[in-house]
């Protein structure tokens, strides 16, 4: 073959577009990152405290409209007060009245979230703790005036919200939440919060809102993303918290006349006459004791089995109280699964002999509706002996003696001493 011409060859093409050399700041990076701005995550973290207060507020409203109901409502309606003051500023520009409200608000939501769970666990309720905290916030944010900006109170506020959420998550495993898997959420949810809020307000007062550390992990940015997620954690819990207390109220709340559903004293009922007890038996110098007696894991069995197993659980163990106390004694009950008998005793020794009756009375026979479930209680013991004739001192000692029982697992007794003198 002879050699092609010059004039014969096919042109060079040019390289394809698509083909062409980028320099490396020209080359698109696949590992881009979508960053959220401070003002985003804000905007974000109000649509989620609106749609969660919202509807919580129409349900409680609307199904049940209940006193933790109520409580929790109002931690809402606060808390979207503290978005809306906070919104009053998105644009820039200094509202000072904006955020003397936004403390103030946010201090009493948090506050109603605990006095809710002091609610739910029928205790006394503690308002002049949240009142005396949130006048304290509106001092500091007063005090430190309109120069300090939207920081004004920020450190004293933090500090009172760190005490709050405390007390809440120290609630929240106590009484009847003590055995609530909804109950140790929200406690785990709660002490999170109050362990930033007390550093943040330590690293505020020693760097100030320029140092390093507070910019780099205490950022309005940071937090605004822990708090989004802690809103929805502590929403569900709350929702899940309310459900159940509408399903414990079949059985263990009910009352006919002065006896509850399951046919003992009611809680009311049982106060009075024991009360009428303990001074008669003062007078006389006769022995009493106070036998306390809670039903093991009755969430998981009403969980596990349904509400109709709970009730029957709880008439099943008042009916063999019922059989097992002597004739004279008084059985009350207290709560949902909780009972309280007081009853002669000449000693420690032989009211102890009376719960052990009781307890073997109890798993002898299993549940018809769950037939493989055996019940079992936790029980305390305390009597006149030690502990005086005062309903209220035998009541505590008893809740002490219970509750060491339940750390043990459950399925005990345990007898609660006088205290040792100092």
């Amino acid at each position: 073959m002879g050699e092609t011409s010059d004039s014969n060859r096919l042109p060079a093409r040019a390289p394809p577009p698509s083909r062409r050399f980028r320099a490396p700041h020209e080359r698109p990076s696949r590992n881009r990152r979508m960053h959220l701005d401070t003002l985003t995550l804000l905007l974000l973290n109000g649509v989620v405290v609106a749609l969660c207060g919202v509807s919580f507020v129409l349900n409680t409203a609307f199904n049940r409209n209940d006193a933790v109901g109520r409580i929790w409502s109002m931690a809402f309606i606060a808390a979207m007060t503290v978005t809306v003051a906070h919104g009053a500023s998105v644009t820039g520009q200094l509202i000072w009245w904006a955020i003397v409200v936004a403390n103030v608000a946010l201090t009493i939501a948090v506050g109603a979230v605990w006095l809710g769970l002091r609610r739910y666990n029928r205790r006394r309720r503690g308002s002049w703790v949240i009142a005396t905290i949130s006048v304290a916030v509106l001092a500091a944010t007063l005090l430190h005036g309109e120069s300090a900006g939207r920081w004004a109170g920020a450190a004293e506020m933090w500090i009172g919200l760190a005490v709050m959420l405390a007390l809440g998550a120290l609630e929240a495993v106590r009484g009847r939440l003590r055995r609530n898997l909804s109950g140790r959420i929200l406690a785990v949810a709660l002490w999170v919060a109050a362990l930033t809020a007390l550093v943040r307000a330590i690293v505020f007062t020693v760097d100030g809102v320029t140092g390093e550390m507070f910019l780099t992990y205490f950022n309005t940015a940071n937090m605004a993303a822990l708090g989004l997620c802690l809103v929805v954690v502590v929403t569900i819990a709350a929702s899940v918290l309310r459900a159940e207390q509408g399903t414990t109220s079949a059985v263990g709340d009910l009352t006919d006349g002065i006896h509850s559903a399951a046919g003992v004293l009611s809680a009311a009922a049982f106060v009075q006459a024991a009360t009428d007890h303990l001074d008669r038996a003062h007078t006389a110098r006769v022995g009493l004791a106070l036998i306390g007696a809670d039903i093991d894991n009755l969430p998981e069995i009403n969980t596990a089995f349904g509400r109709v197993a709970g009730d029957e659980a709880i008439a099943r163990f008042a009916a063999k109280l019922r059989e097992s106390a002597p004739v004279l004694s008084i059985i009350g009950h207290r709560a949902s699964g909780r009972f309280l008998v007081l009853a002669a005793a000449d000693s420690a020794a032989e009211a102890r002999a009376l719960a052990e009756r009781i307890q073997t009375a109890l798993v002898e026979e299993p549940m018809t509706e769950a037939s493989l479930i055996r019940l079992t209680a936790s029980f305390g013991i305390a009597d006149t002996f030690d502990h005086g004739y005062s309903l209220t001192a035998l009541g505590d000692a008893v809740n002490t003696a219970i509750g060491t029982v339940t750390v043990r697992g459950g399925n005990d007794i345990a007898v609660q001493l006088a205290p040792l003198a100092s």
